[in-house]
């Protein structure tokens, strides 16, 4: 009897660090991602603007050309952060170790 209380306690003891450690990254990942980063090459700039509330904004420019946009961003339990715009959904989100450089879409960006 006193084994299986032992063993069970183990058991919720494991999973109530799993679950706390699943929070901290995410909400680690929620404060990494807000503010604004910018992207530019050869004459090609965009730029993105996370909020804390989940919401954001993007302009990309080309020349004469510009692109303008909102959008909605959410951060899953395990940390993945994804974009969801007006007409399709956006790819992964990653960081540099540092968190100074962002990777979206094949592209590096830097916060402003």
């Amino acid at each position: 009897m006193k084994r299986k209380l032992i063993f069970t306690f183990g058991i919720l003891l494991f999973f109530a660090f799993v679950t706390v450690n699943c929070s901290a990254q995410s909400s680690t990942n929620d404060q990494r991602i807000i503010g604004t980063w910018v992207c530019s090459l050869d004459g090609f700039t965009a730029t993105y603007v996370f909020n804390a509330n989940g919401s954001g904004t993007y302009l990309a420019t080309s020349g004469t050309e510009k692109r303008e946009g909102a959008f909605t961003y959410g951060v899953s339990i395990d940390g993945e952060i994804r974009i969801v715009g007006e007409y399709r959904n956006y790819g992964k989100i990653y960081f540099s170790p540092d968190a100074r450089t962002m990777i979206f879409e094949g592209l590096a960006y830097r916060k402003k």
